[in-house]
């Protein structure tokens, strides 16, 4: 050993182990160049699942050799993580006996541990003289080194490197990655939510016969009424006058005609007016006619029973509508349908008999089946402003039928695609519309 610094003899050690080429170079220097860091009479490199790989002062190793043989036999059974002494008394039976004849009595057996703290191998010393704690350590650091340096020399290829991750990975991780896959093209419905309402069935649509002004709703909102019920007044006050005025006219035409026709009978002119104060008289009562119809049709009746849609009947009193104007509606409340609006980006390949399940909020826990029967082809506004298509579904058979004005969420259902399509099918249109793929 190196008395002067064994500092240097480590460092020397140390650019040796690096400077090694291959792994015969690197076991010549652990079993020869380790001479100057410690003194020593015979040295043995041993390799984990190698067997033994160098000795001291030889250029090849006789494998059939009997001290080869005796060698391997007793470093297998002495190796271990730690650094443990060696001679004839540390191990039993034959080969304890035979350690005087092939080694010097005081041997120590030094592990090689990886990164991972995996033992690679042992480095067998043997001398004459006992070995000291200083000693000792210096190996240890030495051992260091040198399974650096082999596994640098060691370390294995990229495909060895995913070939041992493969191996190493459970058997039961490639079941659970087949398994992940048969579930990702599993055939699934492709849905979509669209906010729903129910509302009529071809409702009675109460319009305004005239142009005028509304008077007063006489009924209120979801109130039953019967066939023939007045529902609304139109203010009658122009309508009166007029008739009144027509009433007056048609009087006054026929005490003209009264004169006239006494007349007849002297005049000859008077008698040619006759025609003429008749045609005034047809012309008179037919107007006042169409004012009394106006005056009957200016009080709206229900035209059928049911019960009254319509907002605040406050807020149409005294409000002016024009002919054909919606004010109110009669609907049955037996007969409901689900009305839905799908927003453009949400539209899917819809067919009419399609399922339909609306989930409303009153009771979220009991869906509402039904079945599609139309969806608008074009986008139209919606009661909030905003474009959407309507569609419509008919409510099956065997199930009482919501309130009328219960609102929800509707789920429509398609054809059959892929789990994976399901699942990456917004995703993809969303980084499609901004990408530009």
């Amino acid at each position: 050993m190196s008395e002067a610094n064994p500092l240097l003899a480590l460092l020397s050690l140390e650019e040796h182990a690096r400077k090694a080429a291959n792994a015969s170079e690197l076991g010549f220097v652990m079993v020869n160049d380790s001479r100057g860091l410690v003194a020593y009479r015979q040295a043995a490199l041993f390799l984990d699942g190698g067997g033994l790989k160098a000795l001291s002062g030889v250029t090849a190793i006789e494998r059939g050799a009997p001290f080869t043989l005796w060698l391997e036999r007793v470093i297998r059974r002495m190796a271990g993580d730690e650094v443990r002494l060696a001679g004839p008394d540390a191990i039993a039976g034959k080969d304890g006996e035979e350690w005087s004849d092939w080694l010097p009595l005081h041997g120590v057996l030094l592990p090689l541990k990886g990164r991972d703290g995996k033992r690679l191998g042992s480095l067998m010393l043997a001398r004459d003289g006992e070995w000291t704690d200083q000693e000792i350590a210096l190996l240890t650091r030495a051992c260091d080194i040198y399974a650096y340096a082999w596994e640098g020399l060691h370390r294995p290829s990229p495909l060895a490197l995913w070939r041992r991750r493969l191996t190493a990975i459970p058997r039961w991780r490639p079941m659970l990655a087949a398994a992940l896959c048969l579930a990702l093209v599993f055939p699934v419905r492709l849905s979509v939510l669209a906010p729903a309402e129910v509302v009529a069935h071809d409702p009675a649509v109460i319009r305004s016969p005239l142009d005028g002004v509304v008077e007063k709703v006489l009924v209120r909102p979801n109130q039953s009424v019967s066939e023939g019920d007045l529902l609304f007044d139109l203010d009658r006050t122009t309508l009166t006058g007029k008739l009144e005025v027509a009433k007056k006219a048609l009087a006054t035409a026929r005490a003209e005609l009264d004169q006239a026709t006494q007349q007849s009978f002297f005049d000859p002119k008077a008698k040619a007016q006759l025609a003429v104060i008749r045609a005034r008289i047809d012309e008179r009562s037919a107007e006042a006619a169409q004012l009394e119809d106006l005056l009957a049709r200016s009080q709206v009746k229900a035209p059928r029973a049911g019960i009254a849609v319509l907002d605040d009947p406050a807020e149409w009193q005294g409000r002016p509508v024009n002919v054909g104007e919606k004010v109110l509606a009669v609907a049955s409340p037996a007969e409901v349908e689900v009305e839905a609006w799908l927003a453009p980006a949400d539209v899917i390949a819809l067919e009419p008999g399609g399922p339909v399940r609306l989930f409303l909020n009153a009771e979220p826990l009991s869906p509402v089946s039904a079945t599609l029967l139309y969806v608008t082809f074009e986008a139209i506004p919606q009661p909030d402003g905003t474009l959407g298509h309507r569609l419509r579904a008919a409510l099956d058979a065997g199930q009482d039928g919501p309130r009328l004005g219960l609102k929800g969420t509707a789920r429509l259902d398609g054809r059959r695609v892929p789990l994976i399509y399901w699942l990456l099918r917004r995703p993809l249109a969303v980084a499609r519309a901004t990408v530009g793929f």
